[in-house]
């Protein structure tokens, strides 16, 4: 036997583990591939009758669900009454929400709503330096979203439906950096996407005194964003009373500066070495599930964030 045998043989052996990922595509690939990566896990990707039958027998311990919104919730809906972890997008109105993690209360079932946002390395140290006071109190927060050349989008659009299905988890960023919501207003009026650039604009006042909020959607047919995944720019920038952070980027990069800058009353300090590729969300996400299985640890993205996000976009009228 080799040194290394012998070194590898203290550990304690790690329990097989076996998850389900339904649905295809792309972000489906990269969450089954992220799966695959980690030790003593099986990876099945299927769907349909298949995926349900699996989950009635309890063949799986983790499901991620890769499906729309209306079609993930009766799929999760089965895999919590079996009482496994689930992966789900969320439900777009806090009904839905509520009604899935209390069947998840009821069953002792783990149920995360797979916000990428909050597994990007450059937002999670940005709430880390909140957390250490390192621009005092918030007191605005502006969140950007472009979504640039090459993006699928229908002729018309609700502005309000669209943040519900695809950037809740980056609106949800809001609840978790500076707190709750006590008022919303919103430009949410319906956009023709083919007719050129469209913008809508969502504010709110956090219940914190003096606490401002906004989120600004572009829709830019002709603007180029670098990117790996999808055409989408997103950005932070959080003004607090000792100085201002700026997350420059998420899934996609339109300048080329760094990934996260800090501006306080006499220096700048910009963060060149936190991993911004939106892909490391993916191996986040993995280890997060299997953690939670295996040891019961907490996940980030709970249901009560988004329920928040849901709100600021009910106080609006969307």
């Amino acid at each position: 036997m080799t040194i290394w045998n012998r070194i590898r043989g203290i550990e304690d052996p790690l329990a097989p583990l076996s998850a389900l990922v339904v649905g295809s595509g792309p972000e489906a690939e990269r969450l089954a591939a992220a799966l695959r990566a980690e030790p003593g896990v099986t990876v099945t990707m299927t769907a349909g009758e298949e995926a349900l039958a699996m989950i009635r027998r309890r063949e799986v311990a983790i499901v991620e669900i890769v499906l729309p919104a209306a079609e993930a919730k009766s799929l999760a809906e089965e895999a919590l009454r079996a009482g496994l972890f689930v992966s789900t997008p969320s439900p777009t109105t806090r009904a839905g929400l509520r009604s899935l993690s209390d069947l998840a209360d009821k069953n002792h079932a783990t149920l995360r709503i797979r916000m990428n946002p909050f597994y990007y390395p450059p937002y999670r140290e940005m709430k880390r330096l909140l957390d250490d006071d390192a621009v005092g109190r918030p007191v605005t927060l502006k969140m950007t979203v472009r979504i640039g050349k090459g993006a699928e989008l229908p002729a018309e659009l609700s502005p309000a439906a669209w943040i519900a299905e695809h950037e809740l988890g980056f609106l949800a960023l809001a609840g978790w950096m500076v707190g709750t919501a006590e008022k919303a207003f919103g430009r949410l009026e319906p956009l023709r996407t083919g007719a050129g650039p469209a913008s809508s604009l969502l504010t709110w006042k956090f219940a914190g005194r003096h606490q401002y909020g906004f989120l600004q959607l572009d829709f830019c047919p002709q603007l180029h964003v670098r990117t790996f995944t999808e055409p989408v720019h997103r950005a932070l920038e959080l003004t607090g009373l000792g100085g201002i952070i700026f997350a420059t980027r998420g899934e996609g990069q339109l300048l080329r500066s760094p990934a996260l800058i800090v501006r306080g009353k006499s220096t700048t300090t910009a963060f060149e070495m936190v991993p911004d590729d939106w892909r490391e969300v993916y191996p986040a996400l993995a280890r997060e599930a299997i953690a939670a299985v295996r040891s019961s640890a907490p996940v980030l993205a709970t249901p009560d964030r988004a329920l928040e996000a849901l709100k600021i976009l009910e106080l609006a009228g969307g």
